[in-house]
């Protein structure tokens, strides 16, 4: 969910949509979640990284 916020255009509802029908608050709740884990985990915070640049470079 963090990464097609972050890579997209899609409004919250549409990604929950594409998250098996999730309410757009479980959405907001999971890009919350993983800004925090990004900032304490630094492994976290290096395998988003890795899909990051894996996603701009298709």
């Amino acid at each position: 969910m963090y990464l097609c916020r972050e890579h997209t255009d899609l409004s919250l509802p549409k990604i929950g949509a594409h998250f098996g029908g999730r309410d757009h608050t479980t959405v907001i709740h999971s890009i919350d979640k993983v800004k925090r884990v990004m900032q304490t985990d630094r492994g976290v915070y290096d395998r988003v990284s890795e899909l990051t640049k894996n996603l701009r470079g298709s």
